[in-house]
């Protein structure tokens, strides 16, 4: 009986063994087909009532030999089914999709999705997946409207139109409803909108044409139907247009109302804006020849006056007027022009100047723009020279410091440059005999650019390949003589040395003969030594 009873437990052992073995491989060969491993991400992640939600899939095949193919996406309740393709062994594919959340999926606090594809090992039986899920949660409903404004302009004058621009966007997570926009400034039509959902937003526009200082005081009024609240509303600061009143002012002076020839004096230009607008880009320049003064200036309304001086030389009798233009915050622009200020020449009870300047040029009609050479003529008509004689060009500034200035005639040649039709006036700056600075003026020399002119020395897009300045010596100037002492020594020591080297070449040819004689003898030395010379016979000889 004991023996029975024993073969019945063994008998059961082995088909529960049987059955057990089986398990464990089918759950081996699951774990092999099971090769994708999925995640899901919703965005957002908290919804406060149904609505679109975008989710981000990531699929990775972890398996390094069998590729996934025939992969399917499907959602939980079986009604959407998308194929995804072939995900290759080691790869993996990321992509979002638009979900619809339910009430139900809302209120389950997750979204859920099935991934299949076909057997592996050329299988029949399709591979699915445990359902994928992401948390979605319920959020508290929280309104949130961002309102805004903007003008093309505050100041304006009669009759322009001013542009509002009015913006609303949805910040809060609930849909807003019945949204309409209202100002002072005038109700308009485009100011309404139906819905306005979770984070999108709109404009509004209003032309207002400016016949009057007018406030802008815009309300926005909506409802939030999911939480009950209506007739909410939302208010923006004042806003004052105001009427452009362009006052700017500008007077010009002048410190002194006579000078002496050469002396200087101070232009000055006070400019003031009185108005209520700012005003920009202002510009001065010369109203007699449009030289260019001061730019790129701004004032705003309520400023410290601006000034602005200039020095000038006096040469003779003088009226001076500038003229201002300014660009207005409404965009109109101003121009004034000064009053004119004049400046007299008084006589000079001093010598006459003790430097004459004049200048001449054999360019004074050049076919392009470019450099070209001017001789500039000092003279020192006196017996004694001028130190520290300055050489001006009232356009390019200083050109040359004489430090001493003999007397007679001195030719500076400089090198200018010009790119239009121009006048140059050369001065010389110099201290008489009791030290007072005086100027003296060239007549002014005419440059003209034309067709008929001859070329530049070199154009202003070349390089000059020398730079500085050449001079031309004058009739009487100290500096030819040095230049000829010069000339003279270097003669000299070049005849010198032509006669030195002469007779060391004369020594080393006699020295070379004497060397090739001797050599001569002492070979002829040798052969009477050595070799037998056969004397004749002086009986025969005698027969």
């Amino acid at each position: 009986m004991r023996r029975f009873v024993w073969l019945i437990a063994l008998l059961i052992c082995a088909l529960c063994g049987q059955r057990f073995v089986a398990l464990a491989e089918t759950s081996e060969a699951q774990d092999q087909e099971h090769i994708l491993s999925i995640s899901l991400v919703a965005n957002p992640s908290e919804l406060v009532m149904p609505g679109d939600v975008t989710l981000t899939f990531t699929i990775v095949n972890t398996s390094e030999e069998y590729d996934a193919t025939n992969v399917y996406l499907s959602s939980s309740d079986g009604l959407r089914t998308e194929p995804i393709g072939q995900i290759n062994a080691g790869e993996s594919q990321v992509f979002n999709r638009t979900h619809t959340v339910t009430q139900e999926e809302l209120d389950a606090g997750q979204i859920s999705y099935i991934i299949s594809h076909d057997g592996l090992l050329q299988s029949e039986e399709k591979v699915n997946y445990s359902p994928t899920h992401c948390l979605i949660e319920k959020a508290i409903a929280q309104p949130g409207v961002e309102f805004t404004r903007q003008f093309s302009s505050d100041c304006a004058r009669v009759g322009d139109v001013v542009t509002v621009t009015y913006r609303v966007r949805n910040t809060g997570n609930v849909q807003i409803t019945s949204l309409r926009v209202r100002d002072s400034l005038g109700d308009f039509t485009s100011g309404r909108v139906d819905v306005l959902d979770v984070g999108e937003s709109k404009l509004f526009t209003s032309k207002v044409t400016v016949s009057q200082e007018a406030v802008s005081s815009p309300t926005l009024t909506y409802n939030v139907p999911y939480i009950g609240q209506e007739d909410c509303t939302q208010e923006l600061e004042d806003r004052r247009i105001r009427i452009a009143q362009e006052n700017l002012t500008a007077t010009l002076s002048i410190d002194r109302s006579e000078a002496a020839y050469g002396e200087s004096a101070q232009l000055q230009l006070t400019l003031m804006n009185l108005g209520n607008v700012d005003m920009y880009d202002i510009r001065v320049t010369d109203a007699r020849d449009g030289g260019l003064i001061a730019d790129s200036l701004q004032m705003i309304h309520g400023c410290q006056p601006l000034t602005i001086t200039r020095t000038v030389a006096v040469r003779e009798d003088a009226t001076y007027q500038w003229r201002v233009v300014a660009t207005s915050q409404s965009g109109r622009q101003v121009e004034i022009l000064t009053d004119p200020v004049g400046l007299a020449l008084t006589p000079s009870p001093e010598e006459p100047p003790l430097i004459d300047v004049s200048a001449e040029t054999e360019y004074s009609v050049i076919d392009r723009s470019g450099e070209i050479e001017v001789d500039v003529y000092l003279t020192n008509p006196g017996t004694a020279s001028v130190e520290n004689v300055v050489l001006r060009e009232d356009s390019q500034g200083e050109l040359h410091t004489f430090a001493v200035l003999a007397p007679g005639i001195t030719c500076r040649r400089v090198r200018l440059s010009v790119d239009e039709d121009t006048e140059l006036v050369f001065t010389a700056s110099y201290a008489n005999a009791s030290g007072e600075m005086r100027l003296s003026y060239a007549e002014p020399l005419s440059i003209r650019i034309g067709r008929d002119g001859v070329s530049p020395i070199r154009s202003q897009d070349e390089e000059s390949p020398f730079g500085g300045e050449s001079v031309k010596m004058g009739e009487h100037s100290g500096m030819f003589l040095i230049m000829i002492i010069v000339a003279s020594v270097v003669l000299v020591a070049l005849t010198v040395a032509l006669l030195l080297s002469s007779r060391k070449a004369k020594r080393a040819r006699r020295q070379r003969l004497a060397a090739i004689k001797k050599r001569q003898q002492e070979e002829l030395g040798k052969t009477n030594r050595f070799t037998p010379v056969k004397r004749p016979d002086r009986n025969r000889k005698a027969e």
